[in-house]
């Protein structure tokens, strides 16, 4: 097993189903799998002001210590031009974490005095 598959932890798959360390493995090798969405933008009114938005199937419950609920399996977040988390949040559904990715360009686009969205191409067949 990679260092990617954490043995000790229960994994899910994104419907949210419980699988074995190895099935996880399997699934990170595949390319794309664990990204639902990635967009950058940018402010053509200032070259220096950039959002990058990354939304993922993390797999793993992050769900604090004891919390009740589903597990939240899938990340949200916002990075700077520096790479720095500006903001991040756990959802338990593909669903819920595409829309906060929607979300989080929507508000990136009103930060931005001319924004431009660029896309990621998806490498999932």
């Amino acid at each position: 097993m990679t260092d990617r598959v954490d043995a000790g932890r229960q994994w899910y798959d994104r419907a949210g189903r419980p699988i074995p360390p190895e099935e996880a493995e399997k699934l990170l090798a595949q390319p794309g799998y664990d990204r639902i969405g990635s967009t950058t933008v940018l402010d053509m009114a200032d070259l220096d002001w950039i959002r990058d938005i990354s939304t993922v199937w993390i797999g793993l419950d992050f769900n604090p210590d004891g919390k009740p609920g589903p597990p939240l399996i899938f990340e949200a977040a916002v990075f700077d031009r520096d790479h720095a988390t500006l903001e991040h949040r756990w959802y338990a559904t593909e669903e819920e974490a595409e829309l906060a990715h929607e979300a989080f360009v929507a508000a990136a686009c009103d930060e931005a005095f001319d924004p431009v969205v660029l896309e990621a191409s998806d490498p999932m067949p």
